[in-house]
């Protein structure tokens, strides 16, 4: 490990010393304007969304929904849910 003393920030362009052996940055300035830094934090975010071709199709949940629509017809316990709102 390199002291502190003698790393540099992180951020291009940037020639400023690190102040404590941890930190990858001179300031918490320099750390939010870095746009390598930026971008790395927005691929990450890119990766994390599941496309639409990937995602659950609808008729799934709409047999379950169905199903237990029907088990619950008659019974007064049982909530109403979206149902109330079929019938206006």
């Amino acid at each position: 490990m390199v002291p502190s003393a003698m790393r540099q920030c992180a951020r291009r362009g940037c020639g400023h010393q690190v102040k404590k052996p941890t930190n990858k940055y001179c300031s918490r300035e320099c750390c939010q304007i870095d746009p390598d830094r930026i971008e790395r934090l927005k691929e990450v975010s890119r990766r994390r969304i599941l496309p639409m071709s990937k995602q659950m199709e609808m008729p799934y949940w709409a047999a379950d929904e169905t199903a237990l629509a029907d088990a619950c017809d008659g019974v007064e316990e049982a909530p109403a849910g979206l149902r109330r709102l079929a019938a206006v």
